[in-house]
């Protein structure tokens, strides 16, 4: 089995939202189960094309690509796969069922066949997590979790990335209101950190919320690399879709950090764009130029606080 944990710069563009991507920018309805032969396929895997470019751009303007990665879906971006992989562009690929508030396999009991024929760098998965919220549910997802966190382990081509997210769950956390990403999701992601350790998931990457003081990004980093088997576990800052000042804030406060190694942010670098171009695609050369500024204007942003 190979050590646990990525130590390298990491800077991803996500765009392997599902549901919500149809959705927000098209106005579909219910899951996204559209087949390749239809128009809405096109549509939405030309969107998603529009996206990939403008990260390609971002390497033309001097972003390095050896920290470059791209977190896609297979449904809408498998022609993206297959490129960023000719380019040596390291690849993500989600496993979780999208719109789902309890993980579980996006291709059920073939998941494994599915992460063989996709052969990603980097499985992820997202998950909905909370070490208060109903005990059965969270040993059924944490069940699950180490299945995926052995079998990752259990190969020499993968590593994992787990998205985790801390919604506010008990009456503590709901009464809080705006106090509650600032003062209580803190200490509550460290502490769903060391539950799902302690129960067997070793991710090699985690992928958080935003903090806003540095001492909470210490405390969620030394929770990450505890002990000498998870000294290279990298982590890595989520966008959230917030806006663009917001995100940098967060980029700043853990980039100096010792285990934070980057960050995924999605939303914040295309939306506006894409929206822009679905609009006029006249635009087109305009939102990938966007894109690719949103994108670099985040790597540097790191870099400075670095």
């Amino acid at each position: 089995m190979k050590q646990i944990g990525y130590d390298r710069p990491l800077f991803v563009q996500p765009f392997d939202h599902r549901g919500s991507f149809t959705k927000s920018y098209f106005g579909f309805k219910g899951s996204p189960t559209i087949t390749h032969d239809t128009e809405q396929h096109i549509q939405v895997a030309e969107a998603k094309t529009l996206v990939y470019r403008g990260l390609l751009r971002a390497i033309d303007m001097g972003v390095s690509p050896e920290n470059v990665g791209i977190l896609v879906d297979a449904q809408f971006g498998s022609h993206i796969l297959a490129d960023a992989k000719s380019k040596g562009i390291p690849v993500a690929v989600a496993v979780e069922k999208s719109g789902q508030s309890v993980f579980d396999f996006e291709y059920g009991a073939r998941w494994e066949d599915h992460i063989r024929f996709i052969a990603p760098d980097i499985v992820k998965v997202l998950v909905r997590f909370h070490p208060k919220d109903d005990p059965v549910i969270n040993r059924e997802q944490m069940a699950r979790l180490k299945i995926l966190s052995d079998y990752v382990h259990s190969t020499e081509d993968n590593y994992l990335m787990f998205e985790l997210l801390v919604p506010a769950t008990t009456d503590e956390d709901k009464n809080a209101g705006d106090r509650y990403d600032s003062e209580l999701r803190p200490g509550l992601m460290v502490e769903s950190v060391k539950v799902l350790q302690d129960y067997g998931v070793e991710p090699d990457i985690w992928k958080v919320e935003g903090l806003d003081r540095r001492e909470q990004a210490e405390a969620v980093s030394e929770q990450a690399r505890v002990g000498e088997a998870r000294k290279r576990v990298g982590c890595i800052i989520l966008g959230r879709g917030s806006d663009k000042e917001q995100v940098h804030k967060w980029l700043q406060v853990a980039s100096p950090v010792p285990g934070f190694i980057g960050f995924a942010v999605g939303r914040t670098n295309f939306s506006a764009p894409l929206k822009h171009f679905l609009e006029d695609p006249k635009q087109e050369s305009a939102a990938i130029e966007a894109i690719a500024k949103n994108y670099k204007g985040c790597v540097d942003t790191w870099q400075a606080a670095r």
